[in-house]
């Protein structure tokens, strides 16, 4: 069971910054009215938990956040706390990096996933902080890894998501991050009423039932092909055993023939060329043993090249994190009294002019540093390339030498064989006759050792057939083991969802009798009598709320209990409906109680909502206030030194 804390939010740049109090466990209120930075606050847990958020992207068309995309060296930070344990996560602008830092180590996770570059990427390392293991699940020709992304639609009630949708929309746009099966996988993983294990088995079984298949059809196409293969392979080998023994009789008594009626053959005139080529042969496999020895020294050298700039990439890496909070490598702070100074373009900061073209430069920002580390990760790759080059090419050595020594052995023996040539003198039809019985006895042998390689192939995939049935059969007996107890138990946790989102309902702005979730996991209200479209706002909270709720119930729910929400306020509900709804959350959290002795366990709420439109009991949580009217936005300029 894992837990989640925002502790501090913060963004800088070198024209904005932001930079949140410390939020606390239990409910922190952040008010504020249109257009004061209410949903940035919201985008900015978002993009440093790994989310795609559209505004703060440069290839987004209509909805662009110019003065974040505008700013330089920018970049969003969080304070977490998991479980027991601090973090801080920072991620630049437009990159695709997150780096961690736990205080005593800082790591640097991808956010997207690439089969063979970036198998393990930053979700991988939330979601295993959080006790939630990743896991993919086949959908035909398609593969859904699980992603912290997914979680996160159950975790912020965002303003930008129609209510009736339920689910905050997904961040991609796409048939399969918003299907009904990724939805339903989501909400079961979420409450853990179908388990990890549950869908490993499942992929197990369907990995165990392609291997099955294609097994069968590779037999199936076999017996198509030599339907007259025998499966007596005793016979075959017995018959093959006679047929070598008659072939053996022939070649003796050939030979015994040729041997009486035979004298020296002195014309050898191929002695020359072959003694020449074998020379030729033993220079070349010399040269190459020399030339393969060259690079294998020059693969060393390169290793250790490889050693110096993985650690060094090392080194950036640390730097990148900790620049912008030291700030000891300005080139506008003087070196001294650390105070901000202005700099003329072609100055030093001391006021001396220099050409920057002379010089070299030793301080970066920030993204300079992202742009160096860059260069030096395309080396590394670059590095790797060459190292595989020289593989390829000492392996081709390796394959030549073996080659020109092979031959240089057969140039041997067909050099003995011209030494000990004979000239036969004897009766050559007689020799002609026993050669003719052994071409035929030795067709014989050949088609009835192709036809006992047939019958041993037959055998193999007859065998792996029943082998990979015999699996499946054990794998499908343990699924629908796991698959009748999990139902067993999901029945139990649906039905004490439904009962507290039922009671959170009827309480709520909705005005319903009933209310409980369907087949899909949708919510299914008064039988599907229509409601009116602010009914969508309370059904679409007191999900929410519910979800939380089971989670501080039931331990084994997968929930991390934290909940952001961006209140909605073009939803076409009232704000004392609204406000009533909001504050709802205290019989949510009554509702998880087994017994009205019980404490609380640990949650967070981020409620983002306008002035005076929250419950009268949480005016003592507000943390953070923007005002438009009087300026105070969530982004302040930096104060640039004259």
């Amino acid at each position: 069971m894992g837990n989640l804390i925002i502790k501090k939010v913060r963004y800088y740049g070198e024209q904005y910054y932001f930079e949140s109090p410390e939020f606390k466990e239990g409910v922190n209120i952040i008010v504020g009215d249109n257009g004061s930075g209410k949903s940035t606050f919201s985008y900015f847990i978002e993009y440093g938990l790994g989310g795609a958020v559209k505004p703060f992207n440069d290839n987004e068309k209509r909805e662009k956040y110019s003065k974040i995309l505008d700013d330089k060296n920018n970049f969003v930070e969080l304070d977490l706390q998991i479980n027991d344990s601090l973090f801080t996560i920072k991620r630049f602008i437009n990159q695709n990096d997150i780096f961690i830092s736990d205080g005593q180590k800082i790591e640097k996770f991808p956010i997207k996933r690439h089969k063979e570059t970036a198998p393990y990427i930053f979700s991988d390392w939330l979601l295993k902080k959080l006790s939630i293991p990743v896991f993919e699940l086949n959908m035909g020709v398609n593969t859904w890894y699980f992603n912290f992304n997914d979680l996160y639609r159950l975790l912020c009630y965002d303003q930008d998501t129609e209510p009736r949708r339920i689910f905050k929309s997904p961040p991609v746009d796409n048939f399969i991050a918003d299907s009904s099966i990724v939805r339903k996988s989501t909400f079961e993983i979420m409450l853990g009423i179908s388990s990890i294990e549950y869908y490993k088995k499942l992929d197990e079984l369907k990995k165990f039932q392609k291997l099955k298949d294609a097994s069968k059809a590779r037999l199936t196409d076999f017996i198509d092909m030599h339907p007259s293969i025998s499966d007596d392979k005793d016979a075959l080998d017995k018959d093959i055993e006679e047929l070598n023994s008659q072939l053996e009789k022939l070649v003796n008594e050939r030979d015994l023939y040729q041997k009486q009626n035979t004298k020296v053959d002195e014309k050898t005139e191929h002695l020359a060329q072959i003694q020449s080529d074998l020379i030729h042969l033993d220079i070349s496999v010399s040269e190459d043993t020399v030339q393969k020895e060259m690079y294998q020294s020059e693969v060393s050298k390169i290793k250790r090249l490889y050693s110096n700039l993985t650690e060094e990439i090392s080194e950036i890496t640390k730097t990148i994190f900790t620049h912008e909070k030291l700030n000891l490598f300005s080139m506008e702070v003087c070196p001294f009294c650390m105070s901000k100074k202005s700099k003329k373009e072609g100055f030093c900061i001391c006021g001396e002019e220099f050409d920057k073209d002379k010089y070299e430069k030793f301080v970066y920002s920030a993204s300079e540093y992202t742009e160096i580390l860059k260069h030096k990760e395309k080396s590394l790759e670059t590095i790797q390339v060459a190292l595989s080059s020289y593989d390829e090419e000492i392996e081709k050595l390796k394959k030549s030498i073996t080659k020109n020594t092979l031959h240089s052995n057969e140039l041997k023996t067909k050099l003995r064989s011209i030494i000990n040539a004979i000239e036969y003198s004897g009766n050559s039809q007689f020799v002609d006759s026993l050669n003719e019985k052994i071409i035929q006895v030795k067709t014989e042998i050949l088609e009835n050792e192709n036809e006992l390689g047939l019958t041993k192939q037959k055998s193999l995939l007859s065998n792996d057939y029943k082998a990979k049935n015999e699996d499946y059969k054990i794998v499908n007996k343990d699924f629908n083991k796991l698959k009748f107890s999990f139902e067993k138990g999901n029945l139990k946790t649906i039905e004490k969802f439904n009962i507290i989102y039922n009671e959170l309902m009827q309480a709520s702005s909705c005005n319903c009798n009933s209310a409980q979730i369907d087949e899909e996991y949708m919510p299914y209200i008064d039988e599907g009598e229509y409601k009116n479209k602010s009914a969508d706002v309370p059904k679409r909270m007191m999900y929410y709320y519910t979800i939380l709720s089971l989670a501080l119930k039931l331990k084994t729910v997968k929930h991390p209990r934290f909940l952001l929400l961006d209140t909605p306020e073009t939803a076409g509900i009232d704000d004392d409906n609204l406000k009533h709804d909001l504050g709802l959350l205290e019989l949510a959290l009554q509702l998880s109680k087994t017994k009205e002795t019980d404490e609380l366990g640990k949650f967070q709420i981020l409620l983002t909502t306008g002035e005076d439109k929250y419950p009268e009991q949480y005016k003592d949580k507000i943390k953070l206030r923007f005002n438009e009217k009087k300026k105070e936005f969530i982004l302040k300029e930096r104060k640039q030194s004259r």
